[in-house]
């Protein structure tokens, strides 16, 4: 993403979610708006291939489509609909054309220590 569409999103984020720390990757493809322990919301242009040792984790659509590998598998995640990822399970994902918009539910909590980037 552009640095005009991280400032755009990054506003339209915490006009969304009052108070949400945003977070930036450093390629600028994924900005993740942190609601509150265990609960985030992710725009996603396209994320590197990583797991989590103890952590759940839930994608819910929001908007736009999102391609997921998880597992060997792939998944289409449009608004509305879910996927769970397992403790163990490498994963990464891509917006089909645009960022996507998702729920990131967490549990236990995300924790920079159980992000596991290969």
């Amino acid at each position: 993403m552009t640095d005009t569409e991280v400032s755009r999103l990054r506003e339209e984020l915490l006009r969304l979610y009052p108070g949400a720390h945003i977070k930036v990757a450093p390629d600028r493809a994924e900005m993740v708006a942190e609601i509150e322990p265990g609960r985030a919301v992710a725009v996603i242009e396209r994320s590197v291939p990583h797991f989590h040792k103890t952590m759940t984790e839930v994608y819910r659509g929001l908007r736009g489509t999102l391609y997921v590998a998880c597992g060997g598998r792939g998944h289409v995640l449009g608004p509305g609909e879910a996927l769970t990822i397992d403790p163990g399970n490498v994963h990464f994902a891509r917006g089909a054309g645009e960022p996507a918009w998702i729920e990131v539910l967490c549990e236990p909590a995300w924790t920079p220590e159980d992000h596991l980037i290969l």
